[in-house]
C-alpha cells in the first residue's frame, strides 16, 4: 500500500533539512522508538506499541539508499518484525523537503508491505492511528527545530478512552501502525504508523 504525508515545520528549509537529516533526534521524536546500533550504512531501531496491558515491540533496520542535499530528497528502504512473531513489514521511503514561505514543507511517499497476522488489515484501518503518530512526531519535531528539547518518546498506545481490555484486532491493527511509524520515522532520520494536513 501507498501512505503519502505531508506537514511543514516552522524553519527554514536549511535549518529544517539539518535536523531531519540528524539520526538520533529524529528518533527521539517518534512516539515509542529508540534507535539501538549503527552497522555501517544500516541502522537498527526498535518501537513500542502497547493497547491497554497488552505490549508488543517491533525491531526494524533500515538503509539510507540516496540522498541528494542539494534537491533535499532521500530514500530509504526499511525492514521491521514483531519479536514476537505476529507479523513484519518492508517499506521504500522517499522524502522531500521544500520551502514555503520561509517555512519547510515535507512530503513523505511510503510504498508498505505487511506480513503475518498484520496483514489483514489495509490501509483504511492503518491510517487513522498513522495521522496520531505523525502528529505527535511532528510536534516534537517543531519543538527541536525552534531550539527546544525532543521529549523522551513514550510508548505508542492507544487514546485514553479506550477500553483498558482491547479486542485483539485493535491491537494488531495499531501493531501494523507501529510498523509503519518505524519505518517512517527511522527513514526520516536519514536512513533508516499518520496523514497531517500542512499547516498554513
Amino acid at each position: 500500500m501507498k501512505l503519502i504525508n505531508e506537514f511543514t515545520v516552522d524553519a527554514p528549509l536549511d535549518d529544517a533539512w539539518a535536523v531531519l537529516t540528524d539520526i538520533p533526534t529524529v528518533v527521539r521524536c517518534v512516539p515509542g522508538a529508540e534507535l539501538d546500533r549503527r552497522d555501517g550504512a544500516d541502522y537498527h531501531a526498535h518501537v513500542t506499541v502497547k493497547v491497554g496491558p497488552i505490549g508488543m515491540t517491533l525491531a526494524g533496520k533500515a538503509t539510507l539508499v540516496s540522498q541528494d542535499d542539494s534537491a533535499r530528497e532521500m530514500v530509504v528502504s526499511g525492514t521491521a518484525a514483531d519479536r514476537k512473531g505476529n507479523g513484519s513489514t518492508e517499506a521504500t521511503v522517499r522524502l522531500v523537503a521544500r520551502e514555503q514561505a520561509g517555512r519547510t514543507a515535507v512530503t513523505v511517499t511510503t510504498d508498505l508491505e505487511l506480513s503475518g497476522r498484520i496483514a489483514q488489515f489495509g490501509k483504511g484501518a492503518i491510517v487513522p492511528v498513522s495521522n496520531r503518530i505523525i502528529g505527535q512526531f511532528v510536534e516534537r519535531l517543531d519543538a527541536v527545530i525552534v531550539g527546544g528539547p525532543a521529549t523522551a518518546p513514550d510508548a505508542i498506545t492507544e487514546p485514553p478512552s479506550r477500553p483498558a481490555t482491547a479486542p485483539l484486532p485493535e491491537w494488531i491493527t495499531l501493531a501494523a501502525n507501529g510498523f509503519a511509524g518505524l519505518a517512517l520515522g527511522l527513514a526520516i532520520g536519514r536512513w533508516l504508523d499518520r496523514l497531517r494536513p500542512v499547516r498554513r
